[in-house]
């Protein structure tokens, strides 16, 4: 529990103490596999009609009782342009001693950029609400350990918070380029997105001045068609977050088999952070992916070089197009 609380106690205090690096918004190393938090933009660039998605990572699984993060989104394509959906994340650590919730309504907007319309370029707005509370009830800190017998309750913890539950409205933005040509041996793609637009108040800070810091996010990769029954997919990622940052560097690739199905093998490398392996199964409309991170940060002396691990699933609703269908990489 003793590692369960200085996590936590990492994480709280970020928004008001700017020496710290510690993770502010959660985020999944699957995470071309949800789309709407990488990137607003994203919203509604699918290949058919209408997509839903469901994520889960059991975080640092050695620690007793660490987080645990659920997210489900959906979006679909209202018309060829314009797509909307909706995103909700829960959060949990400590045996849901701390919660961090959000949800969000996007919408989305593209255009193409080539006169074949394989070159597209989309515009992406979130809108909605974060709330995060703890409950101090359940937290031990290190005023309340007696030399003697160990943790004792009933020793005052000289922590003041002014608040332990806080609900503010938030804004995202993005934009994202992609290159769907069928016949391209290589095609491009790359976004950017910034976070917490709104700069929406920091409740646990103590200070009405405290605002969540702005995220920054840029990604970008490559879908190469090495042959007609395999593709390989390198792809980067870079936040930056106040003093919090992740700069990854993957790929992931695709076997193709009979009846529109295929083997996912990948991993990816974070730095300071963690190495994490991927594999999946796309069958149909279906994805199914799975994915273990190894932790390779200073924090492995309290997760014993355990990581997590996290699961993924995604569904593609399509018809019949009287038009040739967009084709966007599969993130």
């Amino acid at each position: 529990m003793k590692k369960v609380i200085s996590i936590l106690l990492l994480l709280l205090t970020t928004g008001a103490v700017t020496q710290l690096k510690a993770q502010v918004d959660p985020h999944f190393s699957q995470y071309y596999a949800y789309p709407l938090w990488l990137n607003p933009a994203l919203t509604g660039v699918i290949n058919g009609n209408g997509r839903v998605s469901a994520n889960y990572k059991n975080q640092w699984a050695s620690v007793n009782q660490a987080y645990q993060t659920a997210a489900v989104s959906g979006d679909f394509r209202a018309t060829d342009k314009v797509g909307l959906g909706l995103t909700i994340l829960d959060q949990s650590a400590g045996g849901n001693s701390f919660n961090y919730f959000s949800a969000y309504g996007s919408f989305g907007y593209g255009v193409a950029i080539s006169t074949d319309g394989n070159d597209r370029l989309h515009f992406g707005l979130q809108a909605g609400v974060i709330n995060r509370s703890f409950d101090m009830s359940r937290l031990q800190f290190g005023n309340q350990y007696n030399p003697g017998s160990g943790f004792d309750p009933s020793l005052p913890s000289y922590e003041r918070f002014s608040n332990t539950n806080t609900t503010v409205f938030d804004a995202n933005a993005g934009i994202f380029y992609y290159n769907g040509d069928p016949n391209k041996i290589v095609n491009a793609f790359g976004g950017a997105s910034v976070g917490h637009l709104s700069r929406p108040k920091d409740g646990f800070s103590g200070d009405d001045k405290a605002r969540i810091p702005l995220r920054y996010a840029v990604h970008g990769g490559l879908r190469i068609h090495a042959s007609p029954s395999f593709d390989i997919t390198p792809h980067a990622l870079y936040i930056k977050q106040q003093k919090a940052e992740i700069k990854a560097l993957g790929a992931y690739s695709e076997f193709k088999l009979n009846y529109d199905q295929g083997f996912i093998l990948g991993g990816l490398y974070r730095w300071n952070d963690a190495a994490a392996a991927n594999v999946g199964y796309h069958v149909n409309s279906l994805i199914i992916g799975a994915s273990y991170d190894f932790n390779t940060s200073s924090l492995t002396r309290a997760t014993s070089g355990q990581g997590g691990i996290e699961l993924s699933i995604s569904y593609v609703f399509r018809k019949r197009f009287q038009e040739p269908e967009p084709i966007c990489p599969r993130l």
